[in-house]
């Protein structure tokens, strides 16, 4: 057994070590939630945050490990603080490091590692965020960037720890200081400014000034013992910004931040004397409501404050429309202490983002159990490709002035063998967050492809089909060299492929993002951009871009017939549109007056359940069969 190297730097690595005051503490939910998602997503028995003593390696959080610590001796992580790459075993009774390690060829029976290096603030290797298994196995790029990605946030934590800790030794400091002063002559103003300054900061955001996550916690906890002595219910309201990370990916961090100081002013305005307000995440507010009245009454409470956050806020020029969805929960029939309250009024919350969002949801218990159906979808989705337990269904869009078939747009699925058909609207969100959307993005690029391929040696007439990019799939790796690779293997030609675009990614990365696109109508592919009108791109902005078409989201189309309002704007979107030389694209077409609206307005393509259900593969090959004048007219029914 080969036993782990001294580093060089060892004297200043133990003192950065043992200056977060973390080394032989116990275990905290907090870095707990780490190692726990790392099972989930990585699919794996066992996580742990190992941090690397003198002799022992201390596991701060562990997740599947019995054991508090082992000797340094038969650590892996004293290996992987040795060097800034990650270090990966795939077999470690191949390699002659381990293959004879005590904890390989014995309890616990250690067979696969992967550990991220985790720094201190000044840089120095404290120890590593692991996962092992005792199975071999191969680890992807994409679930390395995961782990990667798992330990910047305990990173992050032990900075926030450290700074949490030095701030309230100088608070200590202060106190003391102040108090030697009051005991022997008048205090320094200066002194006690700086101490409540330094108080200030350990319990406030910095951005909005309100109370932080550690500050509302002991509040509630001081209201609850005041609401029990007083007999009085209280209500814990969740509130969360929707869609907020597009405003940050389209805007900037200055436009999101000016967002989250409009939305405190407006909630503080709205308060009464005694309810609390403050900012437990990035995009998320708590309302603490004291005596809120009967249920009918609470109900229109959150209801006025809702509409307070549902306006519009400009920024250079730009207005961003926000809406926010509520969950709440009331004291004490859900809950009698801070943290489930707190708990069940984010789960309520999460559960009417989950129904769309812009909604008020009460706490229930079912609610805990979306949560962890969502942490399984999060696992599963790694090995949903690989399993074949992904798909792709074809939707017909359609020619308005001829009624023929235009193309196809490229539809997601998933077959889960537990949970049946899983929305895309449930499972995409969570292949965004994680960046399994890179590797899935690739695979429906490539078979799409493939699937034309296939239709054209079957001598079926040749259509274009449309795929969505998304964000992290078009602006990482090489978009353009993939799709040139994926089209040159099919013998295709690239004005087969058309990819949907959407307003965020255009905005993202603006001057990247413009090259990229260049780069694919170079190529030939047609590009679109999609669900124009919910983002905050412009017409002169668009004029920019190297685009064929323009997709308008199906919440103007269902509104067309009964608002006069909505078909202005379709009829403005196509007017415009055209005047720039682009053809214009309507999803979500489901009804005869819809369709009529949009071809009088001159919109070019429509799709939509009027016209056809997203198709199988085979069932779109028959579509195509029919001879194309007659394809508008046949339903899925027929088949």
């Amino acid at each position: 057994m080969q036993k782990p190297e001294i580093p060089v730097d060892e004297a200043k690595r133990l003192a950065a070590l043992y200056a977060t005051n973390l080394f032989g503490t116990g275990p905290e939910e907090a870095f707990d939630r780490i190692t726990r998602m790392a099972t989930k997503l990585l699919g794996v028995p066992t996580a742990l945050i190992s941090l690397v003593g003198s002799d022992v390696q201390w596991f701060k959080s562990r997740c599947g490990f019995a054991a508090h610590y082992t000797s340094r001796e038969v650590s892996f992580c004293g290996h992987a603080i040795l060097t800034d790459a990650p270090l990966v075993i795939p077999d470690t009774a191949r390699d002659p490091r381990f293959a004879d390690n005590p904890i390989v060829v014995g309890a616990p029976y250690i067979r696969f590692y992967a550990g991220v290096q985790l720094y201190s603030v000044e840089r120095a290797k404290l120890g590593t965020l692991c996962i092992i298994d005792t199975e071999p196995r191969e680890i992807a790029e994409a679930e390395l960037a995961e782990l990667h990605e798992l330990a910047r946030m305990a990173e992050e934590l032990i900075y926030h720890r450290q700074l949490a800790f030095a701030a309230q030794q100088l608070h200590e400091q202060l106190r003391e200081q102040l108090h030697e002063k009051l005991q022997h002559h008048a205090p320094s103003a200066q002194l006690a400014s700086a101490a409540d300054q330094v108080e200030f900061l350990l319990t406030h955001d910095t951005l909005t000034g309100l109370a932080n996550r550690q500050a509302l916690l002991r509040m509630i906890g001081d209201g609850i013992v005041d609401w029990r002595s007083r007999g009085v219910p209280a209500v814990v309201a969740c509130l969360n910004l929707d869609r907020f990370k597009r405003i940050n990916e389209a805007m900037g961090h200055a436009a999101g931040d000016e967002v989250l100081v409009a939305v405190t002013r407006s909630l503080k305005a709205n308060l009464a004397p005694g309810e609390m307000l403050a900012r437990t995440g990035n995009d998320e507010f708590v309302l603490v409501l004291d005596e809120p009245g009967a249920a009918n009454g609470l109900r229109e409470r959150l209801r006025r404050l809702m509409s307070t956050v549902n306006h519009s806020v400009f920024w250079s020029g730009t207005e961003i429309a926000l809406t926010c969805s509520i969950g709440f929960t009331c004291f004490p029939e859900d809950g009698e202490d801070a943290d489930l309250l707190l708990n069940n009024a984010a789960a309520a919350m999460r559960h009417a983002k989950a129904l769309g969002g812009s909604r008020i949801e009460h706490f229930a218990l079912h609610q805990r159990h979306e949560l962890g159906r969502r942490m399984a979808l999060e696992s599963h989705l790694r090995r949903a490709l690989e399993r074949g337990e992904l798909y792709l269904q074809y939707q017909p869009k359609i020619d308005l002035r001829r009624g023929t078939l235009a193309g196809f747009e490229a539809l997601l699925r998933w077959q889960h063998p537990e949970y049946g058909i899983v929305s895309p609207d449930e499972f995409i969100p969570i292949a965004e967050e994680t960046g399994l959307i890179v590797p899935i993005g690739e695979w429906i690029v490539g078979t799409a492809i493939r699937q034309m391929a296939a239709w054209r040696e079957e001598g079926l007439p040749e259509v274009p089909v449309a795929v969505n990019l998304s964000a992290r799939q078009f602006l990482q790796g090489d978009v353009v060299a993939t799709i040139e690779h994926l089209l040159q293997g099919a013998g295709l030609g690239a004005d087969a492929l058309e990819l949907e675009l959407t307003e965020s990614v255009s905005m993202a990365d603006p001057e990247r993002s413009l090259a990229i696109m260049h780069q694919l109508k170079k190529l030939g592919v047609t590009l679109s951009i999609d669900d124009f009108g919910t983002g905050y791109s412009s017409f002169s902005y668009l004029k920019r871009l190297p685009i064929d078409k323009l997709k308008i989201d199906k919440s103007f189309i269902h509104d067309m017939v009964h608002s006069a309002d909505s078909r202005a704007i379709v009829g403005a979107i196509v007017a415009m549109a055209h005047r720039l030389n682009l053809r214009v694209v309507a999803e979500g077409v489901e009804l005869a007056a819809q369709a009529g609206a949009l071809r009088d307005s001159g919109c070019d393509q429509a799709q939509g359940f009027l016209y056809a259900r997203p198709l199988d593969a085979f069932d779109a090959g028959l579509y195509l069969a029919v001879r194309p004048e007659r394809n508008h007219l046949l339903r899925p029914s027929a088949m």
